[in-house]
């Protein structure tokens, strides 16, 4: 028995900039991510990167090249197949650490894109599924990085009596299913942009009531919304709505997740929603992970803080260890 990790994290404008220009170093991101101890993270403001380019964990031309991490052919991240890397160098002797970016609303799109990183010795990605959201309600665009419901499995030892009542142990799959978010920014004005985000959170929670009901019995209820939210305060609409719809708010006393020098205050974008009727969530609580030099953070990692939360990893969810 044992617990998975999950985070989420908003990187900023990964690889949005000539590798020579980048602000960022992937060598700091892996940092933060091994030091955090996860086993798999939501991604926002993932950029696409050529396939052909060709990335070395040094300036030396004779240093072999980094392994494309990408979990399919359509779309890649230079910085995070370097992250891959560096986790691999640190922790595995084979390459164990694997990542899917996400396609937005429009197809071609090639910045700002969600993604997941995970280690498959802890989980195998079963299913990557874009949830049929609407992009519309009268004036208001929706969704433009549209979401997915990504199903991820684990292998749990368990001891079962066989039929002459002998213990054996068996490996048994638990399912995991997350939504990484990132929902509509303040940009353009804070009021008006609750409005578009609180329309968002209500078709969401549409599509998954629809998923749910297609796949019937197949339905696995471990169901994590996770990632940058833009929300400024837990009474905004898009809360309430998940809240009202069997959702928890694990940043619900809005502590901040982000900072820079332009916005000191910081404000509580990154959000984890949890289902509020599965047991496996009872001691479930929203970590953030940041730096105490927050100039630092936000000048080698992000404006953003990585958040973090334990998830039980039992068969039986009643089970109170």
């Amino acid at each position: 028995m044992s617990f998975i990790q999950v985070a989420s994290w908003n990187v900023e404008h990964l690889s949005g900039h000539p590798r020579a220009a980048r602000r960022q170093s992937a060598f700091a991101l892996a940092d933060h991510i091994e030091m955090a101890g996860i086993d798999v993270i939501a991604l926002q403001e993932i950029y696409v990167t050529d396939f052909a380019e060709e990335v070395r964990l040094s300036k030396n031309t004779n240093a072999p090249l980094v392994e494309i991490a990408a979990h399919d052919s359509k779309r890649r991240n230079s910085d995070l197949d370097v992250v891959c890397a560096v986790l691999r160098e640190h922790l595995d002797d084979e390459p164990t650490w694997r990542y899917l970016v996400l396609p937005n609303r429009s197809s071609g799109d090639t910045s700002q894109l969600c993604a997941v990183l995970w280690n498959t010795r802890r989980l195998t990605l079963k299913s990557a599924e874009a949830l049929d959201v609407s992009h519309k309600d009268g004036s208001m665009n929706l969704w433009d990085r549209k979401p997915h419901l990504v199903s991820f499995q684990s292998s749990v030892p368990t001891w079962r009596r066989d039929d002459e009542g002998r213990w054996q142990k068996l490996d048994e799959t638990r399912t995991l299913n997350m939504v990484p978010l990132h929902m509509k920014s303040n940009y353009g004005g804070a009021t008006v942009n609750r409005l578009v985000r609180a329309a968002e959170a209500a078709t969401l929670c549409e599509a998954l009531s629809k998923a749910r009901q297609t796949a019937g019995d197949a339905w696995d209820p471990s169901v994590m919304l996770l990632g940058d939210t833009n929300i400024l305060r837990n009474d905004e609409p898009a809360v309430e709505a998940f809240v009202a719809h069997g959702w928890r708010d694990l940043n619900n006393n809005d502590q901040s997740t982000y900072w820079s020098p332009q916005y000191p205050n910081g404000s509580p974008f990154d959000r984890i929603f949890v289902s509020a009727a599965r047991r496996e969530f009872n001691y479930s609580r929203q970590y953030i992970m940041r730096s105490s030099d927050l100039e630092a953070h936000d000048r080698f990692l992000s404006d953003h803080y990585m958040i973090k939360v334990s998830v039980k990893d039992y068969v039986d969810d009643a089970d109170p260890r």
